[in-house]
């Protein structure tokens, strides 16, 4: 897939912000994402962590305890990523109420805090290693009661009045047991945010396992949520050491960010290594794999809109310039009554994507065919000012 960019916004452009998060490890076998861990993470990688990843375990770690960590990423000006494991429930469980309680105290708590945080309920509910897995065995999940349990989780917030939580629906990047696929579970666009991919490169740490490249993990699951229009970001992710080259494993993660792969606006690496039957995930593992990482982050920080000497044409609705960069000369824009009139020389397969100055996707057409000639596509009223990215399809 080759990108083509353009902006509407005042100038001059600002960058396009590639959001940058990860799990920070630390010392011991529980290590928390605290203060001096986040800042070790931060001093590790040469910059600032725009996301923080922390898990929260239903009925042991309540808003009190998550809200420690929620000031950490707060004074850090990042946002607390909080993975919320249901663990001791099963899907229907959660439906029929059995943890109402301790949900609607969390949300309560969630609410009085007022800062953004967000929230993944019942991640990877695609595998079999969970309570709400679908694949575990005689757990009694469905694609369905899933679900509706996720679904049921935030109408719970929604009847407590909380507005500044983002939803986070994540598959895993393979399935694994009876019944699993990447996205039966999906609860709905009204019902979530974001939308999210955990997967790991095992190499050879495992018996069962070889060496995958960063496609090979992912690409599955990223084309089964081709179809969900939702921002998509990799709220889990790392690779091993072992049966190949984990630097180059990251340089390639970052090449397939800036290609096939552009819709997801951020990637959390998950740097914790653990014992010798799991695997050892975190950064750190080699300076190699540490200055890849590095040099991935700049090569998407540095990635902007282009200016060029292109036509620009100024919209009479909002007085909004638009300049599209030197790759797309032979197309001309303007936006319009609410609408984004292309005129293309030629034949594009595309779909049109809109960001935020953060970098976060507000929203993304489905993949159209554009015969030569002028096209009218309808957009969003963002409230902010946007940052669009046409992707051409080749």
């Amino acid at each position: 897939m080759k990108k083509l960019l353009f902006t509407l916004g005042i100038l001059p452009m600002t960058t396009l912000a590639f959001q940058i998060g990860a799990w920070v490890g630390g010392p011991g076998q529980y290590p928390q994402p605290t203060q001096q861990n986040v800042q070790a993470f931060q001093d590790l990688q040469g910059t600032h962590l725009d996301l923080i990843s922390y898990f929260a375990l239903f009925d042991i770690n309540d808003w009190n305890a998550t809200k420690e960590y929620a000031d950490v990423a707060k004074n850090n000006g990042s946002t607390l990523v909080v993975t919320w494991m249901a663990n001791g429930y099963n899907a229907q469980e959660l439906v029929n109420g059995k943890a109402d309680t301790y949900i609607r105290d969390y949300a309560k708590g969630v609410k009085a805090y007022g800062e953004e945080i967000w929230l993944r309920p019942l991640h990877e509910a695609n595998g079999d290693w969970y309570d709400w897995g679908v694949g575990k065995s005689g757990a009694g999940n469905t694609d369905a009661n899933v679900a509706e349990a996720y679904r049921h989780i935030v109408k719970i917030f929604k009847e407590e009045g909380v507005t500044n939580v983002k939803w986070v629906w994540t598959t895993n990047a393979s399935n694994q047991g009876s019944g699993t696929t990447l996205t039966g579970n999906y609860p709905g666009d009204e019902y979530v945010d974001y939308i999210s991919i955990d997967g790991y490169n095992w190499g050879t740490c495992q018996s069962w396992s070889s060496w995958q490249t960063f496609s090979q993990v992912f690409k599955k699951a990223y084309s089964a949520l081709a179809n969900i229009n939702k921002p998509l970001f990799i709220a889990e992710i790392s690779s091993s050491e072992r049966g190949g080259n984990k630097a180059e494993w990251i340089t390639d993660m970052f090449e397939h960010f800036a290609t096939d792969f552009s819709r997801v606006f951020a990637v959390m690496w998950f740097s914790q290594s653990k014992e010798a039957n799991e695997g050892d995930w975190a950064l750190n593992t080699s300076q190699a794999a540490v200055d890849a990482w590095k040099a991935g982050i700049a090569k998407m920080k540095a990635i902007e809109p282009e200016s060029s000497s292109s036509q620009d044409v100024s919209s009479s609705s909002n007085n909004t310039d638009i300049v599209p960069n030197g790759r797309t000369a032979s197309s001309s824009f303007r936006l319009q009554d609410g609408k984004l009139h292309m005129q293309t020389s030629k034949a594009l397969k595309a779909s049109v994507v809109q960001f935020d100055y953060q970098g976060r996707i507000l929203w993304q057409s489905a993949v159209q065919q554009f015969m030569p000639g002028e096209h009218a596509i309808d957009v969003p009223e963002a409230g902010v000012r946007s940052i669009f990215k046409l992707d051409i399809v080749r």
